[in-house]
């Protein structure tokens, strides 16, 4: 338990986990899935005839862009004969378009939206694009990205600088990681907090038994100050006692979330390696789950049900079906969007969008019967009002006080003084009988104790 009170500052908080909680009666952590929404797009180019693959998806200014691996050759057969890396953008994250680039030669025409020539352009062939906006680059350097080579022993991860996503260059000191495996989409994160640019790549426990090069796919960690130097990877993320014997953690899809303060998301593939499907050609089945981190160093798998799941279409319970794709973007007012790939290797292959509330992922949960509550560890904090994120059913309500670190209620912002809260809310705001104005409170150590019923509750923010 800390001893310190945790600074909240003015930064929006997510539960998460149990960070903050120091007493619970009643609540639980429960997950939300994303809404399924429309194809993004399909395979329709010669280019992509077997399958679309590892999307990395941003939002630049009013305009989304996603980068994206094609796949040449026979869908039946367990690999492609080549591979390219594409771009495609969007006005809304609906209607997606593949502009003519005119950049690479392809069967005699550069009319498509090949980005890499077939050998590359750090001499070998690359796939598996993951690509950021840096917040701190010069302008020629605003976007990077990484990608893995294709067919060249040992593997290795290249890195890649442009100023406009389009035209890219490799960066000096390439490749940028040699101590491979690096057969996923390894994932490239600025965290803001440790200021530092971080990759999420394939690797491997061996301190499990598997037939993945003596052990099972895992996940491991490797972080740079300047994009050229980076630390020695390090396993963050395996299999343990709970998992099948036959479970593997293929992708990540590692997030560092824009929208609040201490909070990392991982969205892996998992992958049985062993399971057959009635009809399905290969052996692996696969769903999308759900990590969570502090500091994107340790992190918390304690959700192991799916995030997203085959589903009702029997083409996806083959190997590498579902897989989530690179980033989090913002597409309404209350709603976060992201990139899912599915029916890989079908004749339908393509990303699908999928939804979730703002902050959506985890919540507080109050049951409908009876009355729940949590207190939060002392906090220190710089806003002057509080900021809810919630939701409750027509009769659900959700009262809040405000304490000294001692536990004793701060008068006149106690429960008894706390107007219901009820409804839907991304940004809510908490007020008692004196009003809402917590500046007396700033920098003070502080808790907040709610009772709850039949409702979520998702983040918290000290305001202006």
């Amino acid at each position: 338990m800390p001893t310190e009170p945790i600074d909240v500052g003015q930064h929006r908080q997510l539960f998460i986990d149990d960070l903050f909680f120091e007493k619970q009666d009643g609540v639980e952590l429960q997950m939300h899935r994303p809404t399924l929404g429309d194809v993004m797009f399909k395979r329709d180019r010669p280019w992509e005839e077997r399958s679309l693959d590892t999307p990395s998806i941003v939002k630049d200014g009013d305009l989304y862009r996603m980068w994206y691996r094609a796949d040449q050759g026979s869908r039946t057969a367990q690999r492609e004969s080549n591979s390219w890396v594409c771009y495609a953008e969007s006005p809304d994250c609906i209607e997606w378009m593949k502009p003519d680039l005119g950049l690479v030669e392809y069967d005699g025409s550069t009319k498509n939206n090949i980005l890499f020539p077939a050998e590359g352009i750090s001499g070998a062939p690359v796939k598996n694009p993951s690509v950021i906006i840096d917040p701190n680059a010069p302008d020629d350097e605003r976007y990077k990205m990484i990608a893995r080579t294709v067919d060249v022993k040992p593997t290795t991860v290249h890195g890649f600088v442009s100023g406009d996503g389009i035209n890219w260059r490799p960066v000096t000191g390439n490749p940028l990681l040699t101590d491979g495996p690096f057969d996923s989409h390894n994932i490239l994160v600025w965290d803001n907090e440790r200021e530092s640019y971080v990759i999420f790549l394939r690797g491997i426990d061996e301190t499990v038994d598997g037939k993945f090069i003596g052990g099972r796919r895992a996940i491991r960690r490797s972080e740079s100050e300047d994009f050229v130097n980076w630390s020695v990877p390090k396993l963050v993320v395996a299999p343990d006692q709970h998992d099948a014997y036959d479970y593997h953690l293929y992708t990540n899809a590692a997030v560092k979330y824009h929208r609040a303060a201490r909070a990392y998301f991982m969205f892996p593939m998992t992958l049985y390696n062993e399971r057959l499907y009635s009809g399905a050609p290969f052996n692996g089945l696969s769903d999308v789950i759900f990590a969570t981190s502090r500091d994107g160093i340790r992190w918390d798998r304690r959700f192991r049900e799916p995030f997203v799941a085959p589903g009702l279409d029997e083409r996806n319970w083959t190997d590498r079906n579902p897989m989530m794709g690179a980033g989090i973007v913002e597409t309404g007012p209350n709603e976060l969007s992201m990139v899912l790939q599915e029916l890989h290797k079908s004749d339908d292959s393509g990303f699908r969008r999928c939804t979730i509330r703002k902050d959506g992922f985890v919540s507080v949960h109050a049951p409908y019967f009876g009355w729940s509550e949590f207190t939060t560890l002392p906090l220190r904090f710089s806003g002057t009002r509080l900021e809810l994120n919630y939701s409750t059913s027509g009769g659900g309500s959700i009262f809040v006080e405000m304490q000294y670190a001692d536990g004793t209620p701060v008068p006149g912002f106690d429960l008894e003084h706390c107007a219901e809260i009820f409804g839907d809310k991304i940004s809510g705001g908490a007020a008692w009988a004196g009003g809402g104005d917590l500046s007396a409170l700033q920098d003070v150590p502080t808790k907040m104790r709610f009772q709850m019923r039949d409702a979520d509750l998702f983040a918290f923010r000290f305001s202006d």
